[in-house]
């Protein structure tokens, strides 16, 4: 079970590279066949070709860790402790056992220990952050209202 999931973290810096990264393998992944040219400290070149299907997951991941900073890689039946499932969450580990007692984070019981499927923590963490998202929205909404009425002789439109 060590290592079902693999956390990438990428810092704000290298996060344009990333960008441009995938947007580079997004243009090359509609070619039939593609590759990846590196070059090794001593100058020498070296070629990975590669299928269309392999650059077209690298520029999901490029995106990805892009847009976010962070990326998970893990096979969707792969499992994890509530430990791990609290670190991948970035919550505290009481909060995925309140998460799982009230159903909202599926698991199986092994002896006296549960393990998640890490697909399922990674549809938990996408739900929680839509809805932080929706929730930042509508407070910074919030908040120019209550500036529109605050202001006397102004009217809400």
């Amino acid at each position: 079970m060590t290592g079902a999931v693999t956390k990438l973290k990428v810092e704000e810096p290298d996060r344009e590279q990333a960008r441009k990264g995938a947007s580079f393998l997004e243009r090359a992944s509609v070619l039939e066949h593609g590759g990846l040219f590196l070059t090794k400290a001593d100058g020498e070149r070296v070629m990975a070709e590669m299928p269309a299907s392999l650059l077209r997951a690298m520029q999901s991941l490029l995106a990805a860790v892009a847009e976010s900073g962070t990326a998970f890689v893990f096979k969707p039946e792969d499992e994890v402790s509530p430990e791990r499932a609290a670190e991948l969450l970035g919550v505290s580990r009481p909060i995925v056992y309140q998460r799982m007692d009230t159903g909202k984070l599926p698991f199986r019981q092994v002896g006296t220990h549960r393990r998640i499927r890490a697909a399922d923590v990674a549809e938990l963490k996408q739900f929680e952050d839509r809805r932080r998202s929706f929730a930042a929205t509508l407070s910074a909404d919030t908040e120019d209202l209550e500036e529109n009425y605050a202001q006397p002789g102004k009217s809400a439109s």
